[in-house]
């Protein structure tokens, strides 16, 4: 058995700049937004403009220095790294078949390689969005349980704004990268390869967890609208107290004169 690796360094890369060093440093060959470098027979890795790289058979030595290299040419980095590791077989017994995290496949051509990694690397993305949008969810947690427990947020209009903000941004930012989990365009241009990839997509299923994941996107839509009521609420309450204030001003001023 084989290793294969997908791991996410950061939201993408710099992917021209990336492309014109390894194609003159490296054998290389790029399909679409895809890099492919081949390091011996049956060794590759493919990096995705999204920020991940899927690797075959790559020893830990090699790993490492791809990995630096890539680290130049990084947008937005994690810390942590994400990744997914599975294990893999060539066999003529059947064309794929996926069980206990073993992939036994009938080729292992730089194509086949490629399909198998377009599930995983989406899958590897997807952890990424998850693991996102979880932390977004902790971090505003406190604004329904306030609402519910006291009717009102004790945030000033400005951080009410901020938040609202940073919510949005952690929203907008999924929604714009969501398309990374349709089925890729190199899937369309070669249809036999189609197998390889649906039985790696619904292993890992990236299909349902996609569907959560929007479920999740619409807690979040619903935050925001709260938050945009709690400031309309707390905006018309001001109003009323001022109005109250001045007509309180205007019979007091009546009296006196």
């Amino acid at each position: 058995m084989q290793t294969v690796k997908a791991i996410c360094l950061a939201e993408r890369f710099q992917f021209d700049a990336l492309w014109e060093f390894l194609s003159q440093q490296t054998k290389a060959t790029r399909l679409r937004n895809v890099i492919i470098l081949t390091q011996g027979e049956n060794v590759f890795a493919f990096l995705f403009d999204y920020g991940v790289c899927v690797l075959f058979q790559y020893e830990h030595e090699a790993e490492q220095r791809l990995l630096a290299l890539l680290g130049k040419y990084l947008i937005n980095p994690l810390t942590p790294l994400i990744d997914e590791e599975l294990h893999f077989r060539q066999t003529g017994e059947i064309s794929i078949r996926i069980r206990n995290d073993l992939i036994e496949v009938d080729n292992l051509s730089e194509l086949t390689c490629l399909s198998l990694s377009h599930a995983l690397a989406q899958s590897t993305k997807l952890a990424f969005f998850e693991t996102s949008i979880e932390k977004t969810i902790q971090k505003t947690k406190y604004i329904p349980e306030t609402l519910a427990r006291k009717g009102s947020i004790a945030l000033s209009r400005v951080k009410l704004a901020r938040e609202r903000g940073r919510v949005y941004l952690e929203k907008s930012h999924i929604i714009l990268q969501f398309n990374l989990l349709d089925t890729p365009e190199f899937i369309w241009e070669y249809p036999e390869l189609e197998h390889y990839y649906l039985a790696l997509s619904r292993y890992l299923e990236i299909a349902p967890r996609a569907t959560v994941l929007k479920n999740r996107l619409e807690v979040i839509q619903e935050l925001l609208e709260m938050m945009a009521d709690e400031q309309k609420h707390r905006h018309s309450s001001m109003l009323e107290w001022i109005i109250i204030i001045l007509i309180a001003i205007e019979i007091l001023l009546f009296f006196i004169n």
